[in-house]
């Protein structure tokens, strides 16, 4: 849950909402992307996995908005000059896709 604490900050930033502003909708995306199935776990707990098992910072998610679409994006820090980015783009029609190499990886 620390996680989704960070949408509303990120979001607010990056588009200039306040955190307020950036809450209900924003969190039910992120929660329906995280409950999907992915490789027998869902897409929330093969993340936890990918933080956990090889020690990265969650740097949590942000959320890009689209003309149609929004993309949610869940960072992970690496290094400190490499970052990890799982990408997965949501229309109001149908189920998010992943669009980074990362999120097509996660759930072979």
């Amino acid at each position: 849950m620390a996680t989704l604490s960070r949408v509303g900050v990120a979001v607010g930033f990056l588009a200039g909402w306040t955190v307020a502003q950036a809450g209900d909708e924003e969190t039910l995306a992120i929660s329906r992307l995280e409950a999907l199935p992915c490789s027998g776990k869902t897409i929330g707990e093969r993340l936890a996995e990918e933080i956990l098992k090889h020690s990265r910072r969650d740097l949590g998610w942000r959320i890009f908005e689209g003309e149609g679409y929004r993309d949610l994006e869940r960072s992970l820090r690496v290094s400190k000059a490499m970052e990890i980015r799982y990408r997965w783009r949501s229309r109001a029609s149908g189920v998010p896709e992943p669009i980074s190499e990362a999120a097509k990886g996660l759930c072979p």
